[in-house]
């Protein structure tokens, strides 16, 4: 798969990933959430991503990126 310009950075990051997932050697974790960060519901997505367990690769308009990790939390 090739990323295409009309993608939002997240999807060219995830776009990415999964060739990089293909090859054996992705730097996310897996069922890892891209939430485009300078968006307006970003904040609802990493917290839908993070009840749902999921890490949240957080990326901004220049596809720099975060990678945040969700706590598991103690009964």
């Amino acid at each position: 798969m090739s990323s295409s310009t009309e993608n939002s950075p997240a999807g060219q990051v995830m776009d990415e990933a999964i060739e990089l997932t293909l090859e054996g050697h992705s730097p996310y974790p897996e069922k890892s959430a891209f939430i485009d960060a300078d968006t307006a519901h970003a904040g609802h997505e990493v917290q839908r991503a993070a009840d749902e367990g999921r890490a949240v690769v957080l990326v901004a308009a220049d596809g720099s990126t975060r990678v945040l990790r969700p706590e598991l939390a103690a009964n």
